[in-house]
Formats: C-alpha cells, sequence, structure tokens
C-alpha cells in the first residue's frame, strides 16, 4: 500500500521540527490533529504539509492512525453528550 507523505508537529515539543508520516488521508489541512505512533506509544500531532521531497518520503516509515475529529467532539461537548 503506498500514500502520500504527512508532515506532523508535536505541540510544545520542538514545535519547529516537521516528522514524516505516510498517510493515505486525501484531505488534511494545515492544523489538522491528527493520531500518530511514536517510539514509545501514541500521539497527539498536528498536520503541517504534505511533501515530496527525496528526505521526507525516505524517512517515513510509520503511518498516521487517523485524524481526529474536534469539531464533532466540541459538538458533543457543547449539546452535553458526556456526562
Amino acid at each position: 500500500m503506498t500514500g502520500k507523505v504527512a508532515l506532523i508537529k508535536f505541540k510544545g515539543y520542538q514545535e519547529f521540527m516537521e516528522y514524516s508520516y505516510l498517510t493515505d488521508i486525501e484531505d488534511l489541512k494545515e492544523g489538522d490533529v491528527v493520531v500518530v505512533p511514536t517510539n514509545s506509544f501514541y500521539s497527539i500531532g498536528v498536520f503541517s504539509r504534505y511533501s515530496n521531497n527525496k528526505q521526507h518520503v525516505k524517512n517515513a516509515s510509520k503511518w498516521i492512525v487517523e485524524k481526529v475529529n474536534i469539531e464533532a467532539f466540541e459538538t458533543k461537548m457543547f449539546l452535553g453528550g458526556f456526562e
């Protein structure tokens, strides 16, 4: 399975660094929150951009797990869906 290379940043941790992840999610936009595997477990990252830079492609070995649906979560909170 082939995918695109997505560059991910981590809030509060060297925010200037972008890490390469593979993805089959076609419609990510800058600022989208995603779940990604890291060395020790899973982390929340922020999508920066897609890339086809050779070094980024070479560095991408792990796949984005999923995009977090922040809008649905906030709607649930607003409507009192969590009690």
